[in-house]
């Protein structure tokens, strides 16, 4: 009979196997965007002059048909922590006074909230090319949009 009890007890972790669910490693199709003012983009380097004020917006295009948001956008310069915003819409003002001229990481990370999707992790690079004056800047560059990447949260 004691068998019998041991073998009823096992019974639960059968079903505990199958009880996952497939969709856990769906990304959604969004774009993660960094729109750049007083800046110069070329590829995914950003001319700026030392001394102005750098303006970026982090936004979201959510290519899926379902509701979706980015959460709180937190910003690295040279693997230092710069600045987080928590509301949108997600503006930076990045004083490049006291920044040396010179090359310099920025990254950005946010997490990514769609209906039906797990959280996942939108995230960006690119290089701060600070200048001494407007004549480094190389010729013919406009100010566009920075695309990121979204991956599945680990």
């Amino acid at each position: 009979m004691k068998k019998f009890l041991y073998l009823l007890l096992l019974l639960p972790l059968a079903f505990a196997a199958t009880s996952c669910d497939d969709d856990d490693d769906k990304v959604p199709d969004v774009d993660i965007t960094a729109t750049v003012t007083n800046g110069y983009v070329d590829g995914n380097t950003i001319y700026v002059v030392q001394g102005e004020t750098l303006g970026m917006e982090i936004s979201m295009v959510n290519h899926t048909n379902k509701d979706g948001q980015i959460g709180a956008v937190s910003m690295q310069i040279d693997y230092y922590p710069y600045a987080r915003a928590i509301v949108a819409p997600y503006k930076f003002d990045i004083n490049t006074a006291t920044m040396p001229v010179g090359r310099h990481l920025l990254q950005a990370e946010m997490p990514v909230f769609v209906v039906d999707y797990p959280i996942c992790y939108g995230y960006f690079d690119c290089i701060i090319c600070v200048v001494a004056s407007k004549d480094d800047i190389p010729a013919g560059l406009i100010p566009q949009p920075i695309n990121g990447l979204v991956k599945e949260k680990d």
